[in-house]
């Protein structure tokens, strides 16, 4: 039996322009679905047509999970945490009171959720969250109080802060709602209600 190599070669060609056709069509798709999916360090994708003028940006690292991150590397009891621009995205900053007693700042990556810097907190004693008894006493965390202010004015949380004063534990919960306004709600540190809701004029 002969063999003819014209018509192997034919075959194979044909194969091998098949399999590079669909290679460089997937390819094509994979390089579309990651350009639209890049929105950028901190950040997560959303196209900025979605979002009001003056809403905080989206980011892929909910306030829950960044408290969470900060947790692992420092066990203990958030009294802040805030969004914030770092060095061109942004990033979650948060105050930690360790089970120790010491405070430390630890950034957290809104992108990523990686600890970015873990280091001690040079506050002078004078904030109003006060005695940190208080603090670890609170039925109600950073991220369970930004859940009830966003049952009240739906948007973005971009901070929560353990305050008490006059006998009274709060979270004073920063959220940029949709209408691009500053919002400031205030939640009951033991009950988690939502004690008052303003407009941050600040």
């Amino acid at each position: 039996m002969k063999i003819d190599a014209r018509r192997m070669f034919r075959g194979r060609g044909l194969l091998v322009t098949v399999v590079a056709a669909g290679v460089l069509a997937g390819g094509g798709t994979t390089a579309a679905v990651a350009a639209a999916h890049d929105d950028g360090p901190g950040r997560s994708a959303a196209p900025s047509g979605d979002r009001p003028e003056g809403e905080a940006p989206k980011t892929a690292v909910s306030i829950a999970q960044a408290a969470d991150a900060a947790l692992k590397a420092v066990p203990g009891t958030v009294a802040e945490i805030e969004l914030d621009d770092e060095d061109g995205g942004t990033a979650w900053e948060v105050d930690v009171l360790a089970g120790n007693g010491d405070r430390r700042d630890v950034t957290v990556d809104s992108g990523t959720g990686k600890v970015l810097t873990n280091r001690a907190d040079d506050r002078d004693g004078d904030d109003d969250d006060g005695d940190p008894a208080v603090l670890r006493k609170a039925k109600v965390t950073a991220p369970a109080a930004a859940d009830a202010a966003l049952k009240a004015v739906q948007g973005r949380v971009t901070s929560a802060d353990f305050e008490h004063e006059h006998g009274k534990a709060v979270w004073e919960v920063g959220v940029t709602g949709r209408d691009g306004a500053e919002h400031e709600i205030t939640v009951d540190a033991a009950t988690g209600k939502v004690l008052d809701k303003r407009i941050d004029e600040d």
